[in-house]
């Protein structure tokens, strides 16, 4: 049985002389407010690397002064595990020394316990005594679960300790006074005895950790948080030097930019590559002296920007240490900042409460900063940390990683739609994605060596929500440079009266040689106006609002409003919007639009939702009213039986247009008029059955709708993930199982279908599939279809923010 003795973790009065008692990010853990059961409201499908974890460094240093105290410790208890458990921390940095030792009945030494140490300091607590702190806290508190790091601390040199290890010998030399003389062990004797005795304790504690995280030699990929709560998770062993023990933690092989590495492994090398993506721990701790602590911050920040832009951040458990220290620099020092010593340098954790508050127009969105390893961290870094993990409501709210689940399917079509809109331009550009690639649309023909060029801003407006829908920060970023490019059209307009055209030309976007209209003007490919247009981009508008806070995504929506407002409300019949502005001219360059005076239901649908949208916003009864106004022309639209809606109305406003009745009026209907309390056979819940039952199409392996009455031969992709949609927020009895049909064509139209690029979801089963409106779908390649399908996947309504 390993020895334990009593944990004492209660510091001497502080030697430090920064001046500072605490601040919101220094020094202040009884002011944390996340609480002691905040991972119980995480769910349990989340993956631990989607998660953001507190945690600290050296986590019971509280003893020897000025260079070795990393933590809080005084009477209140707020430094020891106690007060960091209470506090919200959750990832803990432990360091050992073997103490004591004893040879067994058949000659063999063994080394008798872990005490715990920084540097040659002891600091007054035992390592089996911390094991007794987590057990009592887990049964309280089954709904968390612990990070635990541990690392072997003494390697003899310098000022670091000497481990109570002997090699035993059968007849040991004696000294003049006739004791044992201790023989020096060699190193691999060492190690043996270090990893005998920790796998002891690890044998005494077995029901306190995660089983697959210590098996020796055999380290387990990162799991989810539902397989871990109520658990001691080891993520890494270091031998003294920092050598891999083999226990712990390793990523999964399947990772993209990855080296399989351990948790003990990952090395950032100078870290200075924020793209790299084979870096997984940051923990630079050598700072030289006071004004090095800059450098220090910018290692911290470079981590963030690393993991936020990798494309498997919420599976790869990424790992920040904000700490360092030198004879040069206290760990106080680097922590809270120059103090009352004489330089300027902001403190590494003011730095990060700072950076994490900042918005999107400063620096790239960070939607996880994973484990974050703090010395002194504050009450409010703390909170930060922790508020990551959830969605906030409201503007500026970053939203959390765990709300989504994602399947390697997800994962390709978020690919396919990042490169897409990197196709023409470089991150950090104003830029649109091509609409169609591939297949009919493809180089060569009539569309020229790069074949169609249309980037329509309904698609471009779906895949902003369906992006940031995914919540990964590559994703976050994305979608906030494709709003700003649709933002860019909108104030550069020649026009500019809020106006967003139908479509654009990516390559280039923004023109440069002045000829057509002055540089500087996005390239305009259809220069229509039309109201549901203007809606999909001011719900694309709202959604980044909501997401990052930013005032001008709500200029935006507010200018796109006020335009539907101006141009589209109709006062014929029950009211409503008509459908905008059509280019009508030969030369297609905008100096035909012709008013449309017919009502759609779509579009109404659009602008109802999205003025939904900004009422939530803002809070103004207005466009309440103004929603009100649209759902009213919608439900006008409701058929006589009450099981579909109509297309909408001819020119006169008032005819109902009984034409080619669309799928998107009956799925969308419903999605944008959410109620989880209405009943199932209330008209927009009729709806879903009827687009489901009249516009069912199968095309070879392929089950989904086309997308009317008018032409079922082939599956429309797009139309069949708004259905998926739908089954999911709808959750009626047999909707699971339609579910899992129309996921199961959708994921075999992204590896099968004709063109298909193994990551994008193509518009139709087969070339020419009539719409009955004048349009055809294709076998092509299409933002729309795969953004859609991605928001369905995700069981996500971009109809409500």
């Amino acid at each position: 049985m390993v020895v334990l003795t009593s944990l004492t973790l209660l510091a001497a009065p502080s030697a430090h002389a920064d001046g500072i008692m605490s601040t919101p990010s220094y020094k202040s853990l009884s002011s944390a407010t996340a609480g002691s059961d905040w991972m119980k409201g995480v769910p349990d499908r989340t993956h631990l690397g989607a998660m953001s974890i507190p945690g600290t460094h050296e986590s019971l240093s509280t003893f020897g002064g000025d260079s070795t105290e990393t933590q809080e410790g005084d009477s209140t208890q707020a430094g020891n595990l106690a007060g960091q458990l209470a506090a919200g921390i959750r990832a803990f940095d432990i360091r050992v020394r073997v103490v004591g030792g004893r040879t067994d009945p058949a000659g063999a030494y063994i080394a008798e316990s872990y005490a715990v140490h920084h540097g040659v300091v002891h600091q007054k607590a035992m390592l089996g005594d911390a094991f007794q702190q987590f057990r009592t806290f887990l049964k309280d508190h089954p709904g968390e679960t612990l990070l635990l790091h541990l690392k072997e601390e003494c390697t003899g040199e310098g000022m670091s300790c000497t481990d109570d290890l002997t090699d035993v010998v059968t007849e040991p030399d004696l000294d003049e006074y006739g004791r044992p003389v201790p023989v020096p062990v060699s190193g691999d004797a060492k190690t043996i005895y270090r990893k005998n005795l920790f796998s002891r304790y690890l044998a005494d504690n077995s029901d306190l950790f995660y089983d697959k995280s210590t098996v020796l030699g055999t380290q387990a990929v990162v799991p989810t948080l539902g397989e871990v709560r109520g658990k001691v998770v080891l993520t890494a062993v270091h031998g003294p030097g920092g050598g891999d023990y083999q226990w712990g933690l390793k990523q999964a092989p399947d990772l993209r930019n990855n080296q399989n590495d351990s948790l003990a492994g990952g090395s950032c090398g100078d870290n200075t590559d924020s793209t790299d993506h084979t870096c997984f721990v940051q923990d630079e701790y050598t700072v030289p002296n006071m004004m090095a602590i800059a450098s220090k911050r910018d290692h911290v920040r470079r981590h963030l920007d690393r993991q936020n832009s990798d494309p498997d951040q919420d599976r790869k458990l990424f790992v920040n240490y904000t700490s360092g220290a030198s004879g040069g620099a206290y760990p106080y020092s680097v922590a809270s900042g120059c103090a009352a010593q004489i330089c300027t340098s902001q403190g590494v954790n003011e730095f990060l409460l700072t950076y994490l508050g900042e918005p999107t127009s400063v620096h790239a969105l960070v939607i996880s900063t994973g484990v974050v390893m703090m010395d002194f961290p504050g009450g409010a870094l703390i909170d930060k940390i922790v508020g990551y993990n959830f969605p906030k409501q409201g503007p500026g709210g970053s939203g959390g990683m765990s709300t989504v689940t994602r399947t390697d399917s997800t994962r390709k079509a978020d690919a396919f739609l990042l490169k897409a809109i990197d196709r023409y331009g470089p991150p950090g550009t104003h830029r649109v994605p091509q609409s169609y690639q591939g297949g009919f649309f493809g180089p060569g023909g009539a569309f020229g060596t790069t074949g169609y060029q249309a980037s329509f801003t309904y698609d471009n407006a779906v895949t902003v929500i369906a992006l940031l829908a995914n919540r990964t920060g590559a994703g976050y970023n994305h979608a906030i440079e494709l709003g700003d490019s649709l933002l860019y059209a909108q104030d550069h307009d020649p026009v500019n009266d809020g106006r967003i055209r139908a479509s654009y030309l990516p390559d280039p976007f923004v023109t440069t040689l002045g000829r057509d209209y002055p540089a500087g003007t996005p390239y305009i490919g259809g220069w229509s106006v039309y109201t549901g247009n203007m809606a999909w981009a001011g719900m694309a508008f709202s959604h980044l609002y909501e997401a990052t806070g930013e005032s001008r995504y709500l200029d935006g929506a507010l200018r796109a409003a006020n335009w539907i407002q101006d141009n589209s409300a109709d006062t014929r019949g029950v009211g409503g919007y008509t459908g905008g502005f059509a280019d009508t001219s030969a030369a297609e360059d905008g100096s035909g639009l012709v008013e449309r005076t017919w009502k759609a239901t779509e579009h109404n649908i659009d602008v109802g939702a999205f003025f939904a949208m900004l009422h939530q916003l803002t809070g103004d009864q207005t466009w309440k009213t103004r929603s009100d106004d649209a759902f009213t022309f919608v439900r006008s639209m409701i058929s006589d039986d009450r099981n579909h809606l109509w297309t909408g109305t001819g020119p006169d406003g008032v005819t109902v247009n009984e034409d080619a009745v669309p799928e998107d009026v009956q799925v969308w209907s419903y999605l944008a008029a959410y109620d989880p309390d209405a009943p199932l056979d209330s008209p927009y819940a009729r709806t879903v059955d009827w687009a489901a039952g009249r516009m069912a199409a199968t095309d070879g392996p392929f089950t989904g709708v086309g997308f009317s009455t008018v032409d079922t031969s082939g599956v429309w992709f797009e139309g069949t993930a708004h259905l998926l949609a739908a089954y999911k927020a709808r959750n009626a009895p047999g909707d699971a199982a339609a579910a899992r049909t129309l996921t199961d064509t959708l994921e075999k139209a992204q590896a099968e279908a004709p063109h298909t690029d193994g990551e994008g979801i193509v518009a139709s089963s087969h070339d020419g599939l009539d719409t009955g409106q004048g349009d055809r779908y294709y076998a092509s390649l299409h933002t729309g279809a795969t953004a859609w399908y991605l928001l369905a996947a995700l069981g996500k309504n971009p109809f409500r923010l």
